[in-house]
Parts: C-alpha cells; sequence; structure tokens
C-alpha cells in the first residue's frame, strides 16, 4: 500500500517542471545500469554501480579493493564494449566506495557447499591428532553441523 502512494507521488512530482531534469538523469542513469548488466561479467555485476557519463567519463563504483583491481584490468575492454553500445564514453574511472550496498545478489547466488567424504575423513583425523585448542573445537563443531 505505502508503494503505491510513493508512486503515485513520484508520478506527480515527475510533471513537475522543477523536477523533470532529476527525472531525466534517474531514468538515464536507470538505463545505463540496465545496460552494464550486458558488458560487466556475470561474477562482477551484483558488486558494482554506476554514475552518470560527466563529460565523457563513466565512473564505476565497486565496494572493495579487489573488486575495483579487477574492474580496472578489464576498463579497456569495458571502454570498447560501451562504445558498442553508442555510449559517448572516453574514460572509464572506478572508485572505490566503502561502505556501498549491492542489491543482495550475491546472497542469491550462493550456493549451499558440502563438505565430501574425503574432507570429512580428513578432517576427523586431524581433529583426532589435535591438543584441546580452539582449532580442534571449530573442526569439531564444523563436523558436527555439516
Amino acid at each position: 500500500m505505502a508503494t503505491r502512494k510513493i508512486n503515485a507521488y513520484f508520478r506527480i512530482l515527475e510533471k513537475e517542471a522543477e523536477h523533470q531534469d532529476l527525472f531525466l538523469k534517474i531514468d538515464k542513469l536507470n538505463k545505463i545500469q540496465q545496460s552494464l548488466l550486458a558488458i560487466i561479467p556475470s561474477h562482477l555485476v551484483g558488486h558494482c554501480a554506476i554514475g552518470l557519463p560527466n563529460n565523457g567519463k563513466l565512473t564505476i563504483f565497486a565496494p572493495n579493493g579487489s573488486i575495483a583491481t579487477k574492474l580496472k584490468q578489464i576498463s579497456p575492454t569495458l571502454l570498447q564494449k560501451t562504445q558498442n553500445l553508442g555510449w559517448e564514453v572516453t574514460s572509464i574511472q572506478i572508485a572505490t566506495q566503502a561502505q556501498y550496498q549491492t542489491n543482495n545478489i550475491d546472497h542469491v547466488n550462493q550456493k549451499k557447499r558440502h563438505l565430501g567424504k574425503s574432507g570429512v575423513a580428513s578432517l576427523t583425523q586431524l581433529a583426532a591428532t589435535l591438543p584441546a585448542s580452539a582449532l580442534k573445537t571449530a573442526i569439531e563443531s564444523l563436523l558436527k553441523n555439516r
């Protein structure tokens, strides 16, 4: 019910002249973000977002340095792909944005991993040889909760 009220409010604001520029930018950013799904490798898509292109420069935001580094490595390819899509982009900047929230895509794509028989046997053997310690307790807990 609240969503309907908000959407109705946005539809009213969108028609007002003073807010049209903002909504045009929002629409443009949304279209670019959707296109991003086609050019960024699937394992990185859920971990990044983009800003509006400004003076030919496209900024891609990453939540941490590791993902930023991967994006920097493929940035020449990304630049070529954005140009092939008809975007007026001459450079790509990768920026790290702390506390960046993704759409929880990584939670959807996570698979529950199972420990195989040989892994269980190896961990059981390791736990048996360890003296009483936090490591031994952790391994025993892992084996119990698998």
